[in-house]
């Protein structure tokens, strides 16, 4: 199996989830960066973070009124309109969890089905950046199932798309998300959508500062409605996932 020198052929893929347990709905959500692109899109946000928020980790749960400036910045160098930054992309996944039945499909463990639905998430990354090589980062967390296993599966399941497919997913990894900018990205602009979604954004009484950031970045998304799917393909997108 030869690896490309160049980083053209890669994406970097920066996987993370909201809360499995408090809520009704549970979101993954995947930013797709072009690796040679990455180094730039983490100093630009590094720099967005100024001067409120230079250190520390930047998460959905954390957003106050004092640091609301350099949240908003931060999302703003994802939906920039600089050329080379482009190609970047967020994907979520919504499920609903009274609808998981685990002892029916899933030995009745949780971990295999949750694995399940991060596989679903990277198979429609994997589909719409064809031909691209990819380096995969998942929020750490404790799992008994080896990420050796979820990158073969990932592998196999590229092949069912394309049989040309020479193990597309070349590294799954865990990353620490304080000390990772992307991950962090990622956990904003999916916490936006879960906020709207499990109906916090509704409610009387809601964070302020989270309504405001929930809907910047629903309107630079331009998503209107995130409790229904959006386009497939595209910048910003929402797949509610129709559990059986």
């Amino acid at each position: 199996m030869g690896i490309p020198a160049s980083q053209e052929n890669y994406v970097d893929v920066y996987v993370d989830e909201s809360s499995q347990t408090k809520h009704r709905y549970l979101a993954l959500g995947a930013m797709v960066v072009p690796s040679a692109r990455a180094d730039l899109f983490r100093d630009l946000v590094a720099d967005a973070r100024w001067p409120e928020l230079p250190h520390g980790e930047m998460a959905w749960t954390k957003v106050s009124r004092s640091k609301l400036d350099a949240y908003r910045r931060s999302v703003d160098v994802f939906f920039s309109p600089i050329p080379v930054l482009n190609n970047i992309q967020f994907h979520s996944i919504i499920i609903d969890t009274s609808k998981i039945k685990d002892g029916s499909y899933n030995d009745g463990s949780r971990e295999i089905g949750f694995n399940k639905e991060i596989y679903q998430l990277l198979l429609k990354v994997f589909r719409l950046n064809s031909g691209k090589l990819m380096n995969v980062y998942l929020d750490s967390r404790n799992t008994p199932i080896p990420l050796t296993d979820l990158k073969s599966v990932l592998n196999n399941g590229a092949r069912r798309y394309r049989r040309d497919a020479d193990w597309p997913f070349r590294r799954v990894q865990f990353k620490e998300s304080h000390t990772c900018n992307c991950l962090q990205i990622v956990d904003i602009l999916l916490g936006a959508v879960a906020f709207h979604v499990n109906g916090h954004r509704q409610k009387e009484g809601a964070s302020p500062h989270k309504c405001d950031l929930s809907d910047q970045i629903l309107r630079l998304a331009r998503v209107r409605d995130p409790s229904r799917d959006t386009g497939m393909a595209g910048r910003f997108t929402i797949w509610h996932r129709q559990l059986r």
